[in-house]
């Protein structure tokens, strides 16, 4: 195999029929040139056979089997370590990719080198990158997902947080970086604790709305176990003893609106109205289910969705 294109990094443990399977047959649809790396963090035997058997049939597939749990943090990191792009895209498990998203994301990167890392759209996703699907199977949420891509073309934005379910890295940023902190754990912050870093530093964290992956969502955890809940504790008092309390980022439904903004600020020189409208419509469909509790909170927050439809509707009418 010549130099990939890129390595993509999966970090599987047990559940393999459930997640990791699905994942890897997504990615057997992709046409780039890319290595797949998926390191098991001590799996069940049955998990371990069936990674052979994937290894088997897809020769891109390298496999690092890790005797302990190392957790999202280290799993990433041996992945990594074994990966041979300048080019990282570390992928949940729980993920399947359409197969035009690698390499759109791929081309962005080569047409824009001040870009760290990108990340794509998803049904799930809890920033901006979320956009708004129906159904529960993930047949028919990659359908909607590559209706999005089909109305989008060229948009893509700056932010100050991605999601690690899927997020493209340049290997020298990561490298940098001193990659992902061990110190959390088996799981969570150590995605929010390498944002803050990659921010603090600088570098150039971006969306682009032209690729979209279906993300499951808790995968790995429960998020009612109390061992999750307990985790999730004890790493954010981790995050906060490393840098205070760090990026104070918008919430996801203030991330929301600013997107619905961005489509009607666009409008005056986009060649593509239509997919500015479909986008918007999509997003105000999330922004209805996105209403804080608090009363302050509600009563501003309706006030600048109204603004936003107001001036949606002076670009395009009624929506």
């Amino acid at each position: 195999m010549n130099t990939p294109h890129c390595s993509v990094i999966i970090v599987s443990f047990n559940k393999f029929q459930e997640t990791t399977g699905p994942c890897l047959r997504s990615l057997q649809q992709d046409p780039t040139e890319i290595e797949i790396i998926v390191v098991d963090n001590g799996s069940d035997k049955q998990t371990c056979q069936a990674l052979e058997q994937a290894a088997q049939e897809d020769s891109r597939i390298r496999l690092i089997f890790s005797k302990t749990n190392r957790g999202y943090a280290g799993g990433n990191n041996m992945g990594v370590e074994a990966a041979g792009s300048d080019i990282l895209l570390l992928l949940n498990s729980d993920t399947q990719v359409l197969a035009s998203s690698i390499p759109r994301c791929l081309s962005l990167m080569d047409e824009n080198p001040d870009w760290s890392m990108l990340g794509p759209v998803s049904n799930q996703t809890g920033n901006d990158q979320q956009i708004f699907t129906e159904g529960h199977r993930p047949d028919e949420i990659l359908a909607q997902g590559k209706s999005w891509c089909d109305h989008s073309h060229n948009f893509h934005y700056h932010t100050d947080i991605l999601s690690f379910c899927c997020v493209m890295i340049r290997t020298k940023v990561y490298s940098e970086l001193n990659g992902l902190d061990e110190a959390f754990g088996l799981g969570y912050y150590e995605d929010t604790d390498f944002n803050y870093r990659a921010a603090k530093a600088g570098l150039k964290l971006m969306i682009t709305e032209d690729a979209f992956i279906y993300h499951r969502g808790s995968g790995s955890f429960s998020n009612t176990c109390p061992t999750v809940k307990k985790m999730v504790k004890q790493n954010k008092r981790l995050f906060r003893k490393k840098h205070g309390h760090g990026i104070i980022a918008d919430h996801w439904r203030i991330k929301n609106l600013a997107a619905m903004e961005r489509y009607v600020n666009a409008a005056d020189n986009s060649n593509d109205p239509a997919g500015l409208q479909y986008k918007f419509r999509n997003r105000h469909k999330l922004a209805s289910q996105l209403i804080p509790n608090s009363p302050l909170k509600k009563w501003s927050y309706f006030r600048r969705l109204k603004q936003v439809e107001e001036q949606f509707s002076s670009r395009f009418g009624q929506f």
